[in-house]
């Protein structure tokens, strides 16, 4: 897999294209961009055939592998990688360790260890076990395993160890990424975490340029655990995002792990982010909630950028979320109709809306590369971070519809048994 820079910014921001999949040898990803969260492999709502009418080309899965690890036995008997296993060959897989998009417990490490917190509790893995599984998966790319899950406002001490398993565990994943067949194929992604702390941070990313021969890109965690999902525009993330792409070689794609709204997403872009996890998408919809930001530069917008489609106001609005949206969502179906779905808890209803959220984020990624190359990102980034800044809170509704998704997945601590995955 290559990365290749075609295009600065007047700042940070830039375009790329990431080329070179083996088993994609036609994909082009163009960047910065959104992957497609999925969970179990599949993408959240959508079927096969269903995103194959949203997308026409080729798109980074996202694959925690809390939500995924179950797929182990399947895909290790099929022993054709994860995406043909999920039935999406076409596609490109991007397997991570932890799901940003759920609020997990703190703490319960264990040395060499770390919690995977999936739907059935917390199992214990290891960093040879993680590269186990990465060798039956055989995913496009991969991030090394890490500890990641915790917010901007922990403790120095909570920063300083988490650097230090980080560092760890990554020594480990080289050491088998190196003496790994199956991997030839993937590439391995460093993990930067301990933004709190300048020092510690610093440490990370230098036990990352150790190893610029294996690692193809850097991801950022360890700056939100799940519960900031509509944080406001704040100059500390703005910090940590250009202090640690500063640090970072520029041929290394960027991967920004967490739910940012579309204005930290933008910040995120111009100081030389990548590619952004998808969660945000998927968050909306199993809330009820449809995106509608205005693209256009030269027109203000006064309406707010989420609507709450639950909401009274449409019991009778026919017009589409969105005029002028190419989605299948709006070409064909109203805001009363989406309403009248969602009130009665119809499956069709997160179809719909998970049509039109992905589409519409995707459009926004698609804006940000034009301005980029046109010279006016700084523009475009200013324009929608006025349309965030007109919504400080969330929508007062919450939709809890009636079909298993993530935003209905509850994270227990089994306080009778714990899971080692490790052992065979």
């Amino acid at each position: 897999m290559r990365f290749i820079v075609t295009k600065a910014g007047c700042s940070s921001e830039r375009i790329g294209n990431l080329t070179g999949f083996v088993k994609c040898p036609n994909a082009v990803i163009e960047t910065p961009t959104s992957g497609l969260f999925t969970q179990g492999g599949s993408i959240v709502h959508l079927t096969a055939d269903v995103l194959a009418r949203v997308f026409t080309n080729s798109q980074i899965l996202v694959m925690p592998l809390t939500n995924s690890i179950q797929l182990e036995t399947g895909v290790k008997a099929q022993n054709e990688g994860v995406t043909k296993f999920a039935g999406l060959p076409e596609h490109v897989a991007c397997v991570t360790v932890n799901n940003f998009y759920e609020t997990v417990p703190p703490g319960h490490f264990e040395p060499g260890k770390i919690p995977l917190w999936t739907k059935h509790g917390k199992k214990m893995i290891t960093a040879d076990k993680y590269m186990d599984l990465m060798e039956i998966f055989r995913p496009d790319m991969f991030l090394a395993i890490a500890d990641g899950c915790m917010s901007v406002n922990e403790t120095p001490k909570r920063a300083s160890k988490a650097v230090e398993r980080t560092c760890k565990l990554l020594n480990t994943c080289i050491d088998r990424y190196k003496a790994s067949k199956e991997l030839k194929n993937s590439a391995l992604v460093g993990v930067v975490v301990g933004a709190q702390n300048q020092k510690k941070c610093d440490e990370c990313i230098e036990n990352i340029l150790k190893h610029v021969d294996c690692i193809s890109g850097v991801a950022l965690e360890g700056i939100t655990d799940g519960t900031d999902f509509l944080k406001e525009y704040t100059n500390q993330y703005c910090d940590i995002f250009k202090k640690v792409g500063d640090g970072l070689p520029k041929e290394f794609f960027r991967i920004l792990e967490g739910c940012w709204n579309p204005a930290m997403t933008l910040s995120a872009i111009e100081h030389g982010w990548d590619i952004f996890d998808g969660t945000y998408a998927v968050k909306l919809t199993n809330m009820g909630i449809a995106l509608k930001l205005s693209f256009d530069v030269t027109k203000e917008n006064e309406t707010p950028y989420l609507l709450d489609m639950i909401d009274e106001l449409y019991k009778e609005d026919f017009n589409p979320i969105l005029k002028g949206c190419e989605c299948l969502t709006c070409k064909k179906h109203t805001r009363a109709y989406i309403r009248h779905l969602l009130n009665t808890r119809e499956m069709l209803a997160s179809v719909l809306l998970s049509i039109h959220n992905l589409h519409h984020f995707d459009q926004m990624f698609i804006h940000a590369r034009e301005h980029i190359n046109a010279g006016t990102f700084n523009t475009y980034k200013n324009h929608i971070t006025k349309q965030c800044d007109m919504l400080k809170e969330l929508p007062k509704y919450r939709y809890k519809g009636s079909t298993n998704t993530p935003e209905k997945t509850n994270v227990h601590i089994n306080k009778k048994k714990k899971v080692d995955v490790n052992s065979n």
